[in-house]
């Protein structure tokens, strides 16, 4: 396993966000904001959806969906706020409500999932910042043990290393404190360790 993966994503491996005078400009809703918005954050939040659900349409479909409400939202987003933490929390939000759905819960017994808290992990054909992990002969091992972590391990996984989040803005979205975010992603790491030395031992 990398070791970066303890430490998180840098910020500097993450493209530019939106300056002070464009959040602004996109809480008024002004179409070059919008643009400026959709062109870094669109590919973005359908590769860090891809990570959490198994199907290529699914993910497409409640990208969309999580732009639409971003849309209807920006009159309730305060421009002197980060703006990534407030995407992904809607993001999140859409994603764990998929996974507390009826339909999700058929599909899970369809097709004899044990772990009832484990979402579906797909690789997205975007890049996280660490290209190697998804590349090679370790990427399917890699997809098949995050895919066996339970539901909240595998968000804060995500959000922490792919979308280099700190600790504090995952523990507002996912309404935990700080600490035991960091005692979670701790978990993550080590089950994600166990289960692969366990695929490369088969191997």
């Amino acid at each position: 396993m990398d070791p970066k993966l303890d430490r998180g994503a840098a910020d500097d491996a993450l493209p530019q966000d939106l300056s002070q005078e464009e959040r602004e400009q996109l809480h008024e809703r002004e179409p070059g904001a919008l643009e400026r918005f959709y062109d870094l954050y669109f590919d973005r939040v359908y590769a860090y959806v891809r990570r959490l659900l198994r199907e290529e349409h699914l993910a497409e479909d409640m990208t969309q969906e999580i732009f639409m409400h971003i849309h209807r939202s920006l009159p309730t987003y305060d421009p002197s706020r980060e703006l990534r933490p407030w995407v992904f929390t809607i993001a999140t939000n859409k994603v764990r409500d998929h996974w507390r759905s009826r339909r999700h819960r058929d599909v899970q017994r369809e097709v004899g999932v044990e772990d009832e808290e484990g979402g579906a992990y797909a690789v997205s054909p975007h890049r996280g910042p660490d290209a190697q992990l998804e590349s090679g002969e370790v990427s399917e091992m890699v997809a098949q043990a995050v895919d066996e972590l339970p539901e909240i391990m595998k968000t804060t996984l995500v959000l922490r290393y792919f979308e280099g989040l700190s600790f504090e803005n995952i523990g507002r979205m996912v309404n935990r404190k700080e600490t035991a975010v960091r005692k979670r992603y701790s978990r993550a790491l080590d089950e994600l360790r166990r289960r692969l030395e366990k695929a490369m031992d088969r191997n």
